[in-house]
């Protein structure tokens, strides 16, 4: 996906800071996931999966919407 698609495509989203992002999937799981996971989600990944942020300032931003693609992803190429 281009940066300029992920960027209009989250910002007509919920946007969610990385740590707002957080509170979301332990509200989903549970578990909150460490900030250093949600970085590397974006960054690097898991599964070929990664996490759609764009970069604000100093702020990496998601979308609740993304985090229900990211979720999504994993899971079919997790289970098919």
């Amino acid at each position: 996906m281009s940066t300029a698609t992920a960027t209009s495509r989250i910002l007509t989203e919920d946007i969610l800071t990385l740590n707002a992002a957080r509170k979301e999937i332990e509200a989903i799981t549970g578990q909150r996931p460490d900030l250093s996971t949600m970085t590397r989600w974006v960054h690097r990944g898991v599964g070929n999966v990664k996490l759609e942020a764009i970069r604000v300032g100093r702020q990496l931003i998601t979308s609740k919407q993304a985090i229900t693609r990211f979720i999504e992803q994993r899971t079919a190429t997790s289970i098919g």
